[in-house]
């Protein structure tokens, strides 16, 4: 049953993509409703990004990419700022309530990080141009407009920062002042 669940969704998802309103047929979905509403909800109410993702197992092809890319840059939002206050970024970077940055990421003064994400020790010797803010801020806000479909958090995209929180953590993390780049990362020897 979950194969003929799934090999209608993937079929379902292709309709999705090159029409509006409902992707799946009448008989699609009283299948997926058998499954459960919540089931048939979540699958039929995704964003055709997210549905994107779904269909290509998280590796779009290379003709789908430009379109995909272009469409996650428009959706970011920009602050007056894109470097805001460095010590309110550490906070946010550094709560796990928050942004919860350093369980994906190395680099932290505050807590042993991650390796899920790359490190981003000493984040700031690359320097605070325009270009470098941008793509950080680019990068928090919507991790999709650079790599479609990673597992990184959309902060901006789903609300869980603002803008300006977002241009805090921008700071933390370029900042030639923050202890982010002024302090070790921690090691996990505490």
């Amino acid at each position: 049953m979950r194969k003929i669940v799934l090999a209608l969704l993937g079929f379902s998802l292709l309709l999705a993509l090159g029409q509006s309103g409902s992707p799946f047929t009448p008989e699609e979905q009283k299948l997926l409703q058998g499954a459960g509403r919540e089931f048939y909800l979540a699958l039929a109410e995704q964003p055709k990004d997210q549905a994107l993702c779904s269909l290509y197992k998280d590796k779009l092809p290379a003709d789908q990419l430009p379109g995909f890319l272009q469409e996650q840059k428009a959706r970011i939002k920009y602050p007056a700022k894109l470097m805001g206050d460095w010590k309110k970024g550490g906070a946010i970077f550094n709560d796990m309530a928050k942004a919860n940055c350093f369980s994906c990421h190395f680099g932290s003064p505050v807590y042993w990080g991650g390796n899920v994400g790359p490190s981003l020790e000493k984040y700031g010797q690359r320097g605070q141009s325009e270009a470098i803010q941008r793509y950080t801020y680019e990068v928090v806000y919507n991790s999709w407009a650079y790599f479609p479909c990673t597992v990184m958090y959309r902060f901006g995209v789903h609300g869980l920062l603002t803008p300006e929180e977002i241009a805090d953590v921008v700071a933390y993390l370029l900042d030639p002042a923050s202890d982010f780049n002024t302090k070790p990362a921690a090691t996990g020897s505490r």
